[in-house]
C-alpha cells in the first residue's frame, strides 16, 4: 500500500486597505485625536440639521393675520335695496393657511360665516367671507366691540385658532343700537340680506 500524496495547504491571505494601513500607522494619541474630531464635526452637523428643522417647523406654525369688518350694500338690487356684512380676512404669515370658520358671539349679534367653504390663502392674499348677522333684543345689553374667533388650518395641516377684534364695528353696532330702540321685541332677526322682506 503506497501512502498518499502530500497536500499543500493555500492560506489565503488579504492585503489591508490604505485607510487601515494609514490608521494603524498612527500613534494611539493621534487616533484618538482624530476620532474625536470626527464626533465634534458629527454634533456640529446634527446641531445644525436640528435647529434648521426647528426654524422651518416654527415657520410652518406661525400665523400672522389682519381683519377688518365691512359691509356692502345696494339700493336697487333686489328691489328695495340689501344690505351685506363680510370679514377681510388677510394672510401676512409665510405660509400659505386656509380659513375654516369665523364667528362672532355677543349678548346681543351672532355672526357667522354664510357658507361652509374653507378660503385658502397664499401669503400676502386676503379674502372678503359673507357673514349671517343675527340680532336679538336684550333689555341692558350692548356691545362695545366684536370679539371674532377666527379657526384656521395651518400649511402643515395642524388647526389653530386666533381671537381678533374686527373694526370698524361701529356700522354694525349702531345699526344694532337703533333696531333694538325701535323694535325691542326683535329675537333672531336677520339684519344681512334684503332690506325689505316679506
Amino acid at each position: 500500500m503506497s501512502a498518499p500524496p502530500p497536500v499543500e495547504l493555500l492560506e489565503s491571505r488579504t492585503e489591508p486597505s490604505r485607510l487601515h494601513a494609514r490608521w494603524t500607522a498612527l500613534p494611539p494619541r493621534g487616533r484618538r485625536l482624530l476620532a474625536g474630531l470626527l464626533v465634534v464635526v458629527l454634533l456640529g452637523a446634527g446641531v445644525v440639521w436640528l435647529r434648521d428643522w426647528a426654524a422651518e417647523r416654527a415657520l410652518e406654525r406661525r400665523v400672522v393675520l389682519t381683519t377688518s369688518f365691512g359691509l356692502a350694500s345696494s339700493s336697487t338690487s333686489p328691489p328695495g335695496g340689501s344690505v351685506g356684512y363680510f370679514v377681510v380676512v388677510r394672510n401676512e404669515g409665510a405660509r400659505a393657511l386656509s380659513v375654516t370658520g369665523v364667528q362672532v358671539s355677543t349678548a346681543r349679534l351672532r355672526l357667522r360665516m354664510r357658507d361652509d367653504w374653507d378660503r385658502r390663502l397664499a401669503p400676502g392674499t386676503e379674502a372678503a367671507i359673507p357673514m349671517s348677522v343675527r340680532l336679538s333684543c336684550i333689555p341692558g345689553a350692548g356691545e362695545p366691540d366684536l370679539p371674532a374667533e377666527i379657526s384656521l388650518r395651518r400649511a402643515d395641516g395642524g388647526s389653530t385658532t386666533r381671537r381678533v377684534v374686527l373694526r370698524p364695528a361701529a356700522q354694525l353696532l349702531d345699526v344694532a343700537s337703533t333696531l333694538c330702540d325701535v323694535r325691542p321685541d326683535l329675537r333672531d332677526h336677520e339684519l344681512s340680506g334684503p332690506v325689505l322682506r316679506d
